[in-house]
């Protein structure tokens, strides 16, 4: 398998398990926290080169939160990572990996790190199928 086609199993197992229109800087979200867990929204903002704003509105689209706006409130958001103030520094927010989070991290490691072998087609079927995705659909 070339790693393009993993890259592609791991895009549409994210699509498939996680959202279908997953934008690109929730993914990127997603694997910077994966690599510095416990890092500030400020330290976030420097490391994805994203505006404060930009940042919030993408951890709270990859948290829950309880939306009130609606005559019954509702549970939204992904579920992938949650936010605790900072030990130190009260107006610091630190951000985590949920367990759901840490599953799909973790999935896409899998996938993307599989051995390097030039597998047959059914066998590369075969393998993108125990991931939910269909290649011979292409």
């Amino acid at each position: 398998m070339t790693g393009i086609d993993r890259l592609f199993i791991a895009v549409e197992m994210l699509r498939k398990q996680v959202k279908k229109d997953m934008p690109s800087q929730h993914i990127s979200l997603l694997l910077t926290v994966s690599r510095h867990l416990g890092a500030t929204m400020t330290e976030l903002c420097t490391l994805l080169e994203m505006p404060q704003g930009t940042l919030s509105r993408n951890v709270k689209a990859l948290s829950s939160y309880v939306d009130r706006s609606e005559r019954l409130a509702s549970v939204q958001g992904l579920g992938l990572l949650y936010t605790e103030p900072d030990k130190v520094n009260h107006y610091a927010r630190r951000v985590y990996l949920t367990e759901a989070g840490r599953a799909v991290v973790d999935e896409l490691e899998a996938v993307i790190s599989a051995v390097e072998v030039e597998p047959d087609v059914d066998e590369r079927n075969a393998e993108a199928a125990s991931f939910g995705v269909d290649l011979t659909a292409l």
